[in-house]
């Protein structure tokens, strides 16, 4: 059996794990240990969808930024508003708005994407992906169409990445889209950290993609709830529905190891060294060795 480790503190599905900080984000919560031990917590009475963005001390997430030094949450002036009117472009009022269904930040924190869905009356449209500087202007509307809002998005130092219907790929200088046809939308995007594999997460299978070709390298067919890439491209941890967990070594896609873990799993994050999970039962955060 691993030899997993109890985080003390609440947990949160959206985990983070880099460099000596360990962060757990639920909707309305985040947690941060640093080097295994607790550091902060910080509530917000506004709903905060999406994977927290770790710069320096400084922790992205959602429509403020919170100093972990300091302990303290800045609200980025604005936002929440560009968000309900789709940056000015619809008038909102209470009961006809946008609401944010997913965030993602840039890894330099200069822009961030959000997938937003309208809830009122008909007549804008149902779902849009903006992209929002980080005063909250509207950059660009990225997508827009009367379907489902986007549930995934990921920003690299190149892309911006949106799991819609047609998955799209958008340069971050020109917003040009490249469009890689899937059945179905992905509900986590992730890239190593050389930006070279891109993995997708959808419900029926983890793909995994090589972005100089823009070929898929290997598919793992399966009932996947969650699943994660290590930043040197190495495994991929996936977990089924069940909440077992799974090691692929990219290097050999065919094998799949079973990880030993106590309890069923949720979701997860890696580093090169070290796997985070979130625990169905007792929604406890745990942390073990990859290998």
């Amino acid at each position: 059996m691993k030899n997993w480790k109890t985080l003390a503190g609440n947990g949160g599905n959206k985990l983070v794990l880099k460099n000596n900080y360990i962060i757990a984000a639920s909707l309305h919560q985040v947690t941060v240990w640093k080097e295994d031990k607790p550091l902060l917590q910080h509530h917000t009475d506004t709903q905060q969808p999406g994977f927290p963005t770790l710069i320096g001390d400084q922790l992205y997430w959602g429509t403020g930024v919170l100093d972990l030094a300091a302990n303290v949450r800045h609200e980025i002036p604005g936002m929440q508003e560009a968000i309900r009117t789709a940056g000015g472009q619809y008038r909102a009022s209470h009961g006809n708005e946008y609401t944010p269904s997913v965030f993602a930040w840039a890894p330099d924190g200069s822009v961030v994407a959000v997938s937003v869905q309208w809830i009122g009356n008909p007549g804008p449209p149902p779902a849009k992906v903006l992209l929002l500087d980080k005063e909250g202007h509207l950059l660009q509307t990225l997508w827009e169409e009367s379907n489902l809002p986007v549930a995934a998005l990921y920003i690299s130092d190149k892309w911006i990445l949106a799991g819609t219907p047609q998955f799209r790929v958008f340069d971050k200088e020109t917003f040009t889209a490249t469009i890689i046809p899937e059945q179905l939308p992905a509900v986590r995007i992730e890239m190593t950290a050389d930006e070279k594999q891109l993995l997708l997460l959808q419900h029926d299978h983890i793909g995994l993609w090589d972005t100089i070709t823009g070929k898929e390298m290997n598919r793992w067919k399966g009932n996947w709830n969650d699943a994660t890439i290590t930043p040197d491209g190495k495994y991929i941890i996936a977990v089924d529905f069940e909440g077992k967990p799974f090691l692929i070594s990219t290097a050999a896609p065919l094998e799949q190891q079973q990880i030993d873990a106590p309890g069923a799993i949720f979701s997860v994050a890696a580093d090169n060294e070290r796997l985070l999970a979130f625990f169905m039962h007792g929604a406890v955060v745990r942390i073990t060795t990859l290998l």
